[in-house]
């Protein structure tokens, strides 16, 4: 077993704000800081009518270690939508699934899992490799969702298939 150590940093906001304001000589109130990606941005605000110089938002202590900044105004987070890209595969169809929603099938989906003798941990891996080849980072669920509707649409053609050659 080895040893780990960590070093902790922390910053209190108040202060970082004022090594921004004096680093970029901002004067501007200070809104709220936020993790966005792989940045802490921190976001400073003027009013319509105020000029330059205007006043800061005040800073209350409720207990040690914990600073709630009051503000006029709060913005809204901005919603990141995470929406797969497949341009460039051909639709083989569009099928109505299992919970209602409407599916799309693409080809590759296809070609991948109807090769023969795939156990499901294969098909998963398979469904990942090709979202990844195309620019995607897809989540679990994602993962799933393309996997399932491909299988629940074979298994639909397998059925049917097997009834028109009867």
């Amino acid at each position: 077993m080895t040893a780990e150590v960590v070093t902790l940093v922390r910053l209190p906001i108040a202060e970082a704000v004022e090594m921004l304001r004096q680093k970029h000589d901002i004067s501007e109130a200070f809104s709220e800081v936020r993790l966005e990606d792989e940045f802490l941005a921190f976001y400073f605000v003027r009013s319509a009518g105020v000029k330059r110089g205007g006043a800061s938002p005040r800073i209350e202590e409720s207990s040690p270690g914990e600073r709630t900044i009051q503000s006029t105004r709060r913005r809204r987070a901005r919603k990141r939508r995470n929406r797969m890209k497949t341009r460039g595969w051909p639709v083989v169809t569009k099928i109505q699934n299992k919970k209602g929603q409407t599916a799309v099938i693409y080809k590759p989906f296809v070609d991948a899992l109807t090769r023969e003798g795939l156990s499901k941990r294969e098909q998963r891996i398979a469904v990942e490799e090709i979202l990844r080849a195309n620019g995607n980072k897809p989540s679990k669920n994602s993962v799933l969702y393309f996997l399932e509707n491909t299988t629940e649409y074979l298994n639909r053609h397998r059925i049917e298939g097997s009834l028109a050659g009867a």
